[in-house]
């Protein structure tokens, strides 16, 4: 079999490695950046989509050029981003990010491109799978149609099938799990919605996109580097993720845990109300996401490390914090808010921190409190998705899962089910699930 490339495009980072089936080991690899967002008075967090072009030529075109028998590229990306272009694939606007909070702006009179559209959320939620909230570029680009910065025809890129038409590809496609990621692919119908466009006030728009494949499908060629290599996957870096963790065959039920972070179950059955994923293999997720988490997190430890500071001290929020004990953050007592930001799961008025007493209210209290509270959101959310306890074993994933030795316990303990941690094999578990997909698109041919 040939060496393949694999590349995940991160929120910080652009990874690639050259996996060789021969010697099931990583050959070699290449890492940039992710190429730096700019954040607009207006909420706007927008980056250029020719950087993203850059990052791919100076990590996968350059392994592609110093291994030439390399002909296929695996690739994943965050979700929840747009790029508007003209039909002619010339781009209108930047790469507009997950964090862009335009469509939270309010108007002259007091409402926001969120507020109109949340007032039909039920049938967003019906049709898409997920609830409306801050971030989602159905909301991006209802923005900018009502303030006329959208032409009446454009094309509608993903990260992915950008990078595909950027590299020569003109008939680029991406898969259903970043085409969902849009708020304008219908979960029911696994297609592109008429009726989402209508909601979001395109419907009056000629919106061009791209195919939609399954895993194994090619996605298109591009020329990159010297060389033209097949591209397949196209996912988002959550599906691919999990599949690298090894769901759902070793276990029904995982918790991911990054910057922002999800409870994902394999099941037939979806409780009511829960927002619903399609799958990298095939299939749908139940999934309960946007649960706070590194993100949150850091909003906290800024506190305590700026205090340190301005009283001439260190920063040692994170070092600290990587020493808790599984006793210690069981045996918290203070409870921490930690929805911060407000396309949290369970975002109200924001965070808070309760039950402060005289005498056990240190740092070290307040951080093994964020660590239970932190926690404790991941037991609540498997119960939601699985309230029968159908499922005793969950898999621990993600960049955070591994930050500290009491993460697994504890979750373990607060659930009552068992954790099994994520093996990882080619250092990162969005580079797993493409090697995963990629193994298993190699047993059907």
């Amino acid at each position: 079999m040939a060496d393949i490339l694999l590349v995940d495009f991160g929120t910080s980072r652009v990874k690639c490695v050259l996996w060789s089936p021969e010697s099931q080991a990583v050959l070699d690899e290449a890492q940039v950046a992710s190429p730096a967002p700019r954040f607009g008075p207006a909420g706007e967090v927008e980056i250029s989509a020719e950087a993203y072009w850059c990052a791919l030529e100076t990590t996968a075109g350059k392994l592609a050029n110093r291994h030439p028998l390399v002909k296929a590229l695996w690739l994943c990306s965050e979700l929840h981003g747009v790029i508007a272009a003209t039909p002619a694939g010339e781009p209108i606007t930047p790469y507009i990010g997950w964090r862009d909070a335009r469509a939270s702006a309010k108007n002259a009179l007091g409402v926001s491109t969120f507020d109109r559209l949340n007032d039909r959320n039920e049938t967003f939620f019906a049709l898409s799978g997920m609830r409306l909230r801050p971030g989602l570029p159905i909301l991006s680009l209802a923005f900018l149609s009502a303030h006329n910065h959208l032409p009446q025809a454009f094309r509608l890129f993903t990260l992915p099938d950008w990078l595909l038409w950027r590299g020569g590809e003109r008939d680029p496609a991406v898969h259903a799990s970043v085409a969902a990621g849009t708020g304008l692919y219908d979960i029911n119908r696994r297609q592109w919605s008429q009726q989402l466009y209508e909601l979001a006030g395109l419907a009056d728009r000629c919106i061009v996109t791209s195919r939609i494949v399954a895993a194994g499908e090619l996605a298109g060629r591009i020329h990159l580097g010297e060389r033209e290599l097949q591209v397949f996957g196209c996912f988002g870096d959550l599906q691919s993720a999990v599949a690298g963790a090894g769901f759902p065959e070793r276990a029904k039920l995982v918790v991911n845990l990054g910057t922002g972070s999800q409870v994902l179950r394999s099941a037939d059955n979806v409780p009511s109300g829960i927002e619903r994923r399609p799958a990298a293999g095939g299939g749908e997720i139940a999934a309960i996401t946007h649960i706070p988490s590194g993100r949150a997190i850091n909003g906290f430890a800024q506190l305590l490390d700026g205090s340190a500071r301005l009283g001439g001290g260190a920063a040692f929020f994170w070092q600290k914090f990587a020493e808790l004990s599984t006793a210690d953050v069981l045996g918290a007592r203070l409870v921490v808010d930690l929805n911060v930001f407000d396309a949290a799961w369970q975002y109200q008025h924001g965070g808070s921190i309760r039950g402060i007493h005289e005498g056990s209210f240190s740092p070290m209290d307040l951080m093994a409190a964020i660590a239970k509270s932190w926690l404790a959101q991941y037991a609540l959310a498997m119960d939601r998705l699985d309230p029968a306890r159908e499922d005793d074993v969950f898999l621990v994933s993600g960049g955070l899962s591994r930050r500290a030795a009491f993460i697994a316990p504890v979750i373990a303990a607060l659930s009552g089910r068992q954790a099994r941690l994520a093996r990882i094999v080619t250092g990162e578990e969005t580079l797993d699930g493409l090697l995963s997909m990629s193994r298993v698109h190699a047993r059907k041919d």
